[in-house]
C-alpha cells in the first residue's frame, strides 16, 4: 500500500535529486494520475517543492521544511515493515535482537538490502551491549549465515561508510537517530 510519505522513499540515497513523475510511476507502479494527485498534496503541504522544464515536471525534497526528517523517519519504518514482511531470515533476526534494540542503533545495509544473492549481511551497530553481539553469534550458527559485523560509534562513522549505507540500507532500530546520522550533511545538521 502506498501512502503519501511512501514517496519520499525515491530521495533516501540523494536527498537533494530530482525525481519526475515518470520514475515515480515506474518505481511504485502506480498509474500517474493517482500519484500526480498525491504530489499535489505533498507539495502543498511544503514536503515536495515542483519544478516545470518545458512539459515536464520534477520533484525535489523541501529540506527547509522543519518536519522532513520526521517524513523521512516514517518512510524508513514503512519501508523497515514491508522488508521484514518480505524476508522470513531477516524477520527472525530483527525478532532475535529485538530485546537490545532499546540501547542499540542497528541497521542493515549492503547487498542483503536488494538482492536474496548475497555473501554476507552486513549489520552496522552503533551500541556498547555485548550481548548484542553474543546473540548475533548465536544467530550466525542457528541459522548458518555469515554476519559482517560493524561496531563503531557515531563519530568514528566515515563519510565512505554512510555513502555506502545510504544506497542500500534497511533500518531495524531508532530510525529518528539514523536519518540524522546519515543525512545530516544534506539537512544541515553538520
Amino acid at each position: 500500500m502506498v501512502r503519501f510519505y511512501t514517496y519520499l522513499e525515491l530521495y533516501l540515497d540523494d536527498l537533494r535529486k530530482l525525481v519526475s513523475l515518470s520514475e515515480l510511476e515506474k518505481h511504485f507502479k502506480t498509474p500517474h494520475q493517482t500519484i500526480k494527485s498525491h504530489l499535489k498534496d505533498l507539495v502543498k503541504g511544503k514536503i515536495l517543492s515542483e519544478e516545470k522544464r518545458a512539459r515536464f515536471r520534477f520533484y525535489k525534497l523541501n529540506l527547509q521544511n522543519p518536519l522532513i526528517t520526521d517524513y523521512l523517519s516514517l518512510c524508513e519504518k514503512e519501508r523497515t515493515f514491508a522488508f521484514l514482511n518480505k524476508n522470513a531470515l531477516f524477520s527472525r533476526l530483527h525478532s532475535t535482537i529485538a530485546p537490545h534494540l532499546k540501547e542499540s542503533n542497528v541497521l542493515l545495509f549492503g547487498s542483503a538490502v536488494v538482492s536474496k544473492e548475497y555473501k554476507d549481511i552486513d549489520l552496522l551497530i552503533l551500541s556498547k551491549d555485548n550481548k548484542l553481539i553474543e546473540e548475533l553469534k548465536k544467530f550466525e550458527k542457528t541459522y548458518s549465515v555469515k554476519l559482517h559485523i560493524i561496531k563503531t560509534s557515531e563519530s568514528d562513522l566515515t563519510e565512505t561508510l554512510i555513502t555506502e549505507i545510504k544506497k542500500k540500507h534497511i533500518i531495524f532500530s531508532n530510525h529518528d537517530y539514523f536519518v540524522k546520522v546519515i543525512y545530516k550533511n544534506e539537512l544541515g545538521m553538520v
